[in-house]
């Protein structure tokens, strides 16, 4: 059904500007704004924007669909020096919404939750990641990591109370986290984009064995939270153990150079290959090269790179965190940190093809529950209800 209004998408994400066009390598116009051109006649993104020379991924706006930039302020730093600036165009947007949906956690989102306590706008709210795991122990360095993980949990606790509905990326797991205060307005389901197409593929069993054992891993490299460090170290000790495995990051950021150095002092700087940013088309077609997608990950919500491997027919193995337990059987997840069980699951995946092809079969046939037409029929649902309890 179409409604005759607009809807805001207040967010904080990684986006890049090329003069006045807008891209981002998760949340192209097709994978993203579209879910909600189906059922509202406009649809503004409201985020940071970063300039850069050279797009990666794709085109954020489209029919229907206008990016909001709210700066270019990266780091505790910027942030407290532009507060000013952000602060006003925050209230502009939020004042100016139709309907207005926050994405958490997040700084943008949770100066815009305040701006909506002190001037009573309704707002809706979407969880997607859970702050405790990303600033915890293990998965940040950062001196003020402990004072940002209280204040996020409770910035993301408070709006799942306070909004009018909830959309979570998970089933249950976000949910126990931070429960909402009405069962009957919240919603559970990912926003994964994976096309049709994407199953159309019939995956070798040989595929990423032409040269060792190749596998791979999609994600940035801004922090600890995505378990580098552990999955080089799982390279030196697998290689140690005669099993020439062969690892691609994909993925770029500020922390790559020391990740590229602690492959060098690992003696595995040869198997361990940086393939830095690329857009989504393109690490789709890179990951469907490889035997094994690995994600060993101390904080996540529900990770679209995964589920695109798994549509794709590469088998996974990931950690026991966020959304991820929902959709792994156990003996596809390790706990976060445990490189015995990690490099354990590596090596009977590599010397096992039988097996490692029933994983990537039964796998498969669980990612088609993220196909783009079942989920939209749910977002569909969902965008009625974000109408109706923006006008309650």
């Amino acid at each position: 059904m179409k409604y005759s209004s607009s809807i805001t998408l207040l967010m904080d994400g990684n986006f890049s500007r090329v003069g006045t066009e807008i891209y981002s390598p998760h949340m192209g116009y097709e994978q993203f704004a579209v879910r909600f051109t189906h059922s509202f006649d406009e649809v503004k993104i409201a985020a940071r924007s970063f300039p850069t020379s050279k797009a990666l991924g794709k085109r954020v706006t489209g029919a229907q669909t206008s990016f909001v930039d709210l700066g270019a302020n990266r780091g505790a730093g910027a942030l407290v020096f532009g507060i000013p600036r952000l602060l006003r165009r925050l209230h502009r947007v939020v004042r100016n919404a139709d309907v207005l949906l926050i994405r958490f956690p997040g700084n943008i989102a949770m100066l815009a939750m305040l701006i909506c306590k002190l001037t009573g706008k309704p707002f809706s709210a979407e969880v997607v990641a859970d702050p405790a795991d990303y600033f915890s122990d293990a998965a940040s360095r950062h001196p003020l990591r402990r004072i940002a993980r209280s204040v996020h949990c409770w910035a993301t606790q408070h709006a799942v109370r306070r909004a009018k509905t909830v959309r979570y990326v998970t089933a249950r797991s976000l949910q126990q986290h931070y429960p909402p205060l009405r069962m009957d307005r919240a919603f559970g389901f990912s926003d994964v984009y994976l096309p049709d197409a994407m199953f159309e593929r019939s995956p070798s069993a040989a595929v990423g064995e032409q040269d060792g054992f190749r596998i791979v891993n999609v994600a940035m490299m801004h922090n600890e939270s995505k378990g580098h460090d552990l999955l080089i170290r799982a390279i030196g000790r697998l290689r140690a153990g005669k099993l020439d495995v062969r690892l691609t990051l994909i993925g770029d950021g500020v922390l790559r150079e020391r990740f590229e150095r602690l492959a060098k002092e690992e003696g595995v700087a040869d198997a361990v290959h940086f393939a830095g940013s690329m857009d989504g088309d393109e690490v789709r077609q890179r990951v469907a090269q490889h035997a094994l997608f690995v994600l060993p990950s101390f904080q996540e919500g529900m990770p679209r790179a995964m589920l695109e491997a798994m549509a794709l027919g590469v088998p996974v193995i990931a950690t026991r965190v966020g959304g991820i337990g929902e959709v792994l059987d156990e003996q596809s997840l390790i706990a976060p940190g445990d490189i015995d069980a990690f490099c354990a699951r590596i090596k009977q995946l590599a010397t096992d093809t039988a097996f490692r092809r029933s994983e990537a079969d039964r796998q498969r046939a669980i990612a088609r529950n993220f196909q783009f037409s079942t989920l939209q029929e749910q977002y569909e649902v969902y965008c009625g209800e974000l109408q109706a309890a923006s006008r309650r």
